[in-house]
């Protein structure tokens, strides 16, 4: 009988304890829902990125002015997310001798059949931010904004990062096609410029090239490997931004992030 008891009694403890656990665990799950418990708060994710989206308005932090809202990495550093490929672009980059800031991004699209269509790489403008506000303060214009995108003699840099792999041939060839009807009868080198692209082999995914325009008339080209060339000619400079920022853009999302981007840094 004694036995007996024992074992019942030790039985109720467990059960008792039992009942605690789970009353515990109902209490912290509802206290995870208050606004001030510390329960509640999810862990920072210092690596999230971004979307680089026209939309949103743009907000000014850290000096860098960005399509879109940023947050920090955990080298400290900022990043946009582009939304349809999911590339990411720098806050910043040093291009021309100077540091440059991103304000806007798009993808470029290629058809395939029909309407199917592939993402073949993402476009983001960065601009001089001093010498940018100063020729366009006061447009108030989508079209406006955008001529004086294509056309202004600042420091302004195309950074075109790749979403899929491309012979690097074919990309040269494609600007080189948007850029000669826009350059007819001005001597500029779109010869050399395609050159630069048929001795590369390929342009793997993530991988990046840069259009630097420097002093209103010099167009510097960067690619994987270390390659790097310069063309002296302020008509290719104007045509190739204007592939992404004239009347017929290749990425009409790229152009409008970029003109609204540049629109908001300065009438800020």
């Amino acid at each position: 009988v004694v036995l007996g008891d024992s074992v019942a009694q030790t039985m109720q403890k467990m059960a008792v304890l039992l009942l605690a656990s789970v009353l515990l665990a109902l209490v912290g799950a509802a206290s995870a829902g208050q606004p001030g418990s510390s329960l509640g708060r999810a862990p920072r994710d210092l690596g999230r990125l971004d979307v680089c989206d026209s939309s949103p308005a743009l907000r000014l932090k850290g000096g860098s002015w960005f399509s879109g809202t940023k947050a920090a990495t955990p080298e400290g550093t900022s990043a946009v997310k582009e939304p349809v490929t999911g590339i990411t672009f720098p806050g910043s980059i040093q291009a021309g001798g100077k540091s440059l800031e991103l304000i806007g991004c798009g993808e470029r699209k290629k058809k395939i059949v029909g309407p199917m269509a592939v993402n073949v790489y993402a476009i983001g403008m960065y601009v001089d931010q001093v010498t940018a506000v100063a020729a366009g303060k006061g447009l108030s214009s989508d079209a406006a904004a955008a001529k004086m995108l294509s056309e202004g003699s600042f420091t302004k840099t195309l950074r075109l990062v790749m979403a899929r792999s491309v012979n690097a041939e074919k990309i040269g060839d494609a600007l080189a096609d948007q850029i000669e009807p826009r350059v007819k009868g001005t001597g500029a080198p779109v010869d050399a410029f395609k050159g630069f692209f048929k001795a590369m082999n390929k342009l793997e995914s993530q991988q990046v090239v840069t259009f630097t325009q420097s002093g209103g008339h010099t167009l510097i080209v960067s690619a994987p490997g270390n390659r790097n060339k310069q063309f002296t000619s302020a008509p290719l400079c104007k045509a190739m931004f204007d592939i992404y920022l004239g009347d017929t853009p290749v990425s009409d999302n790229a152009k409008k992030a970029m003109t609204q981007g540049f629109l908001k840094l300065v009438n800020a």
